[in-house]
């Protein structure tokens, strides 16, 4: 029987992902207040609550990405984090023991995982943001952290034509109307050239207080799955709410997505 990656949507694009008894967290996140903002939408799941993190996947450094606070709780001995090119040195003081930079195309091995860091584009300030393709078993999962539309989708396709997962971020972020983040349309025109067997949207607009034209963040998980289903594209939405986790599995004769809370 084949092995089950489980994902673990905790908010924006922090997501716990199990698989063959390794836990690895992504872009960790669990402050209240964004820029001295209130936020709304609560951690799915709580740092106390989480099981014994053993690896850090970060696309980016961003204060909602990265939260210095929280990599330090969950540093421990063993604990491997993957990253940006700047993440070794924005983690000096943490005491994390071992700290791999990526650059765009860079592989490197945590546990289970076979990471590959992949273009992206966001915004400032630097490092720039990343994105990865994780391997584990015979899945493969695409992590789009808070990236916009750009022609990355385009290249990464070329490398990696077979996308089991993908993790896209659909909020549309407008700073001063300029997007940063993907819309809901944006996402689908991802999935045109991924191709993934299922789609999980992460960094839903309305998690905080949006303050036009300075923030604004208008994509919805709804308006997502509505674009993707107009697509007719072959790849099936996997909303998940904070807390709630999905498994992933490729047997040979049905491959499978069960959602449940956890």
């Amino acid at each position: 029987m084949a092995k089950e990656l489980r994902i673990t949507f905790i908010r924006t694009s922090c997501l716990l992902l199990e698989y063959d008894g390794f836990a690895a967290l992504t872009d960790p996140w669990f402050q209240m207040t964004m820029r001295g903002l209130p936020v709304f939408r609560k951690p799915g799941i709580g740092l106390d609550a989480l099981p014994k993190i053993d690896g850090i996947i970060a696309s980016h450094l961003h204060r909602d990405h990265f939260e210095k606070k929280a990599v330090k709780r969950l540093t421990h001995e063993t604990m491997h984090i993957v990253g940006t090119t700047g993440t070794l040195a924005h983690c000096e003081g943490l005491g994390v023991p071992k700290i791999t930079d990526m650059d765009p195309w860079d592989s490197c091995e945590m546990g289970p995982f076979r990471l590959t860091a992949t273009p992206a584009e966001h915004t400032g300030p630097l490092p720039a943001e990343v994105n990865f393709i994780i391997v584990c078993g015979d899945l493969s999962v695409f992590f789009g952290g808070d990236a916009r539309w750009s022609d990355a989708y385009r290249q990464i396709s070329g490398r990696f034509p077979k996308i089991d997962v993908a993790i896209l971020p659909i909020g549309g972020t407008l700073i001063f109307g300029k997007r940063t983040t993907m819309n809901p349309t944006d996402a689908v025109r991802a999935c045109n050239y991924l191709r993934p067997r299922w789609v999980i949207p992460i960094h839903e607009g309305g998690e905080w207080l949006p303050v036009p034209p300075a923030s604004w963040h208008p994509g919805r998980n709804e308006q997502f799955v509505d674009a993707l289903s107009r697509s007719r594209l072959p790849s099936s939405p996997c909303v998940l709410s904070p807390g709630e986790c999905a498994s992933f599995a490729l047997a040979s004769e049905a491959p499978h997505c069960f959602r449940r809370m956890r």
